[in-house]
C-alpha cells in the first residue's frame, strides 16, 4: 500500500519526520562540570555528567513554562521576560518528555572566558 509522505510523494516506505526545534541547549564542559544555557529562555544549569546536565535543563525548561503560565500577567508584561511567550506555549503544549525532545537542540561546546 503507498502512502502520501510529508510532501505529498507517494511513497511505498515509511518516513521519519522531524519537527523544526524551537529551544536550543548549548552544553559545555567547564574543567569537572557540564554547563547548559537555553538562551531563547535564558535559563542556566550546571551538573557533573552532560546527560544529567541536559536532563536537567529539560526539567528547568518544562517548570520554568508552568510558572510562566502561573504567573502570566507578570511574566507577559515583564520587558525581559515577554518575548518567551512562544517558546512558552510550544513547552507547555508538549503531551510528554519526547515531544519536548523534539522540541529541542543540543549543541556541544567548551566555556572560553
Amino acid at each position: 500500500m503507498k502512502k502520501l509522505n510529508a510532501v505529498g510523494i507517494i511513497s511505498p516506505h515509511p518516513r521519519i519526520m522531524v519537527e523544526e526545534c524551537k529551544l536550543s541547549i548549548l552544553l559545555a564542559k567547564d574543567k569537572n562540570k557540564y554547563c547548559a544555557l537555553c538562551p531563547e529562555l535564558d535559563l542556566v544549569t550546571s551538573m557533573k555528567t552532560p546527560e544529567t546536565t541536559a536532563d536537567d535543563m529539560l526539567e528547568e525548561i518544562k517548570e520554568y513554562a508552568h510558572e510562566y503560565m502561573g504567573d502570566f500577567d507578570v511574566y507577559s508584561k515583564s520587558p525581559n521576560r515577554a518575548h518567551h511567550l512562544p517558546y512558552v506555549e510550544a513547552v507547555v503544549s508538549c503531551k510528554n518528555d519526547w515531544e519536548l525532545r523534539m522540541l529541542t537542540e543540543v549543541k556541544y561546546g567548551f566555556i572560553h572566558v
